[in-house]
């Protein structure tokens, strides 16, 4: 079964304070599903070389955030992926953007025949991308204004639980 957990977090005043938050919101959705602390998730961490975190004992985990959206995807089996948007973003350069998608996962373009709206084919790139190039990617409705998708190597997923958390950042 994936875990998918999603908090909403205040604007802030400017883009690092965002981001700042973000990653704070990130780490408190992980600590969460590991019940531990902020200290022992620091200790527990390691980074690849491209810089993905993730946990030598398991569980497999993805970390996206967008706008006031954090979101945490966690499957004890394989490894994930996740990715969410915010639906007011503006996006520029959409055929170049599309073009890049189908050259790195031609399996996609099957859905450019649906006229797919160009965030919804993003989230499910990313997901997919973040979860090592392979598996089932999944739409998932979270939180209003937002897409997001998840993407698991695991042969039998199954099952998504969805639980909203709310964190004082």
């Amino acid at each position: 079964m994936i875990v998918l957990a999603y908090t909403i977090i205040k604007e802030q005043n400017g883009r690092r304070a965002m981001q700042e938050a973000q990653h704070r919101a990130g780490r408190l959705l992980l600590c969460e599903a590991l019940e531990c602390n902020e200290d022992e998730l620091r200790g527990r961490l390691r980074y690849h070389e491209n810089g993905k975190p993730y946990l030598p004992a398991g569980p497999f985990f993805s970390i996206s955030h967008s706008g006031q959206l954090v979101m945490l995807a966690v499957d004890k089996e394989a490894e994930i992926g996740c990715d969410a948007e915010d639906l007011s973003r503006t996006v520029r350069n959409e055929t170049s953007i599309r073009a890049r998608v189908f050259s790195m996962a031609p399996e996609l373009a099957a859905l450019e025949k649906d006229n797919m709206p160009l965030l919804e084919l993003w989230v499910r790139f990313e997901a997919q991308f973040k979860a090592g190039g392979v598996g089932e990617t999944v739409l998932v409705h979270i939180a209003e204004g937002y897409i997001a998708a998840v993407c698991s190597r695991a042969k039998n997923s199954g099952e998504i639980k969805i639980m909203q958390k709310y964190f004082e950042i």
